[in-house]
């Protein structure tokens, strides 16, 4: 794959882009501004449309620099929408989004979409590495002294 079908939706719409040719991700925008209070959340429209390719998935993924935190970002082949960003304000202060502000980034990421096959609970743990069911998660508080 080496383009990605981008429509807008809104005149004032920005294309995703790269800042860099190698970076990972492409920066999205907002295409509308939106307060978003404390402690809270707001969905913010970026006024696109993309075309992700089958056997892709576009994960919405925060930029480093912004102080919010982004959620649900799972676009799937097929979905045909505004891309749009639940943006959550962890801050004490009101934030405004505003019109091209970049609100985080699109990656691109290759899957498999296999069958769901219901097996007894034996059947997973025959092949079960020594991590055990904890998978590596500790269980207790540790006293560091």
């Amino acid at each position: 794959m080496q383009t990605i079908k981008i429509a807008r939706l809104h005149q004032n719409a920005i294309l995703p882009n790269r800042k860099h040719v190698d970076d990972a991700g492409l920066d999205v925008y907002a295409c509308q501004e939106v307060l978003i209070h404390p402690h809270s959340q707001n969905i913010v429209p970026t006024g696109i449309t993309i075309e992700v390719p089958p056997g892709y998935v576009a994960l919405l993924k925060p930029k480093g620099r912004n102080n919010h935190l982004l959620g649900a970002g799972v676009v799937d082949a097929g979905y045909q929408g505004e891309i749009l960003v639940k943006i959550f304000n962890p801050l004490d202060d009101p934030l405004t989004i505003k019109s091209g502000d970049a609100i985080g980034q699109i990656l691109l990421i290759p899957i498999i979409t296999p069958a769901v096959l219901e097996v007894e609970l034996e059947e997973i743990h025959k092949n079960q590495s020594k991590r055990g069911p904890n998978g590596g998660i500790v269980t207790q508080h540790m006293k560091v002294d």
